[in-house]
């Protein structure tokens, strides 16, 4: 089985404003997580960060990464990453903005050579304007499509999307490109009411589960509750790039 967690950590911060980002290590380590896709990772000193938090949140065991800054501050910086048990054999960031914005968003697109064969994993954290993000995700699906690929790979798009506006047609039109997997609701984290954060799939086929954690060791982690992706089988082409 390969297990994949997406999760907005906001920061590292805790509900209750507490930061230490080896909780949500212990977290992966308890779910036997072997990707990691993060939203509002931190390491910037005037948040709290360090230079180690990456490898405070990912463990020796996860020693493949991908971070992809929107927002930097000397060699910290702020955004989004994907971290891994198994070789990432190809990184793209993608910038997602047409216009300047104050907190810019990109998407994070890894091809991960697992045990299963290599699957396309892509992480994002999208705007909260809903005009934004309508194009941000044009310009997702665009630059994703642009990548050049040897083989059509297993797709697994994920993270916080922060459509809570209904109807939730941005993610209708997503459901029309990928394959969504139903995760449950994600926001807050203390009394979820919204599903601000979701996961799709393309060009396979197989066992693939996903579910919102609202187990206490989830829960008072961050703002958000963490989703885990569950592939038991997975048939699709693969090719070594």
């Amino acid at each position: 089985m390969l297990r994949i967690l997406t999760f907005n950590i906001h920061g590292g911060y805790d509900l209750k404003g507490r930061r230490d980002l080896r909780r949500v290590h212990a977290l992966m380590d308890t779910l036997d997580v072997d990707i990691g896709v993060f939203q509002e990772m931190e390491t910037r000193p005037s948040y709290g960060g360090g230079a180690d938090d990456v490898d405070l949140l990912a463990g020796p065991d996860r020693c493949h990464h991908l971070p992809g800054p929107t927002l930097k501050e000397g060699p910290g910086w702020y955004g989004n990453l994907i971290v891994s048990r198994h070789p990432i054999v190809r990184a793209r960031v993608h910038g997602l903005d047409t216009t300047r914005a104050l907190e810019p968003r990109n998407a994070v697109d890894a091809l991960i050579e697992t045990p299963m064969g290599l699957i396309r994993v892509i992480g994002t954290h999208l705007s909260l304007s809903s005009f934004v993000r309508w194009g941000e995700v044009r310009n997702l699906m665009k630059l994703t499509a642009a990548v050049d690929e040897t083989a059509h790979n297993p797709v697994f798009f994920m993270g916080d999307i922060n459509e809570w506006c209904w109807p939730h047609n941005l993610n209708k039109h997503i459901d029309g490109l990928m394959t969504p997997l139903p995760c449950g609701r994600t926001f807050p984290a203390f009394f979820p009411l919204l599903r601000l954060d979701r996961v799709w799939y393309d060009k396979t086929d197989g066992d693939i589960t996903a579910q919102a954690l609202t187990g206490p060791q989830a829960r008072e982690l961050s703002d958000h509750l963490p989703i885990l992706v569950e592939i038991r089988s997975l048939r699709g082409s693969a090719e070594t790039p």
